[in-house]
């Protein structure tokens, strides 16, 4: 990837946004004479979706303990508890002189003996680090990083006489329709090899801008997210 990348958590991409206040403040408020000449842009929004759970915050750990209580409280007992409520009644009826225990008995694996198994494993289980090498180098051109947030692409346009972090977009071709211009400017953006699926055919969102001042130029953008 080239240095005009970058996948953007999604908390400051929604920050990002607001930079772009004093770019469009012009082009929102000022009506366009009829001779205003507009590219119409496909953009493409990006985004890595998380591949592995969050860590849950402060309330909701508060809340899984209650939901766990409640669950805990209300709930029949599980075969395995039921197994082992049997386990102990067979465990009194044993202290009795004239119990005799068969051989199927004494080979019978008890369900503390099971639980004591299942312990032992987890106790040598250990889980993957989710901090990656990415994490590590903060290398914001990657998407091996950040793995329990999602990832949005940003790249370095220009766009009038200024350069913007912005979505990647490009203008349509005679002939495209908005999906194959978004599927073309991704692939120049990103290369033949990066998977994305693209989710809907119909823009999911509009925005539009002047390429400089409105007395002073005479065209503009209205680009439309895919």
């Amino acid at each position: 990837m080239t240095s005009g990348m970058r996948f953007l958590k999604f908390g400051k991409f929604r920050r990002l946004k607001t930079t772009f206040s004093e770019f469009d403040r012009h082009s929102s408020c000022v009506s366009t004479p009829d001779s205003f000449k507009w590219h119409l842009m496909s953009a493409v929004c990006l985004v890595r979706h998380p591949v592995v759970s969050a860590q849950p915050s402060a309330i909701e750990q508060r809340y899984q303990k209650l939901m766990n209580e409640m669950e805990f409280e209300n709930s029949l007992l599980s075969d395995h508890e039921l197994r082992h409520r049997a386990d102990l009644d067979f465990i009194e009826k044993k202290k009795q002189e004239d119990f005799d225990e068969s051989e199927e008995d004494a080979l019978t694996l008890t369900a503390q003996d099971q639980q004591d198994i299942w312990d032992s494993q987890l106790s040598h289980f250990t889980p993957a680090n989710t901090i990656t090498e990415a994490d590590e180098k903060n290398d914001q051109q990657s998407t091996d990083r950040k793995l329990d947030e999602k990832l949005i692409l940003i790249v370095k346009q220009k766009l009038g006489d200024r350069f913007h972090w912005v979505l990647p977009q490009g203008q349509r071709s005679q002939g495209e329709s908005m999906r194959q211009a978004a599927e073309r400017v991704l692939s120049l953006t990103c290369g033949q090899e990066i998977k994305a699926q693209f989710m809907s055919n119909a823009p999911c969102g509009f925005y539009k801008y002047m390429y400089g001042n409105i007395h002073l130029s005479n065209e503009g953008a209205k680009v439309f997210f895919l």
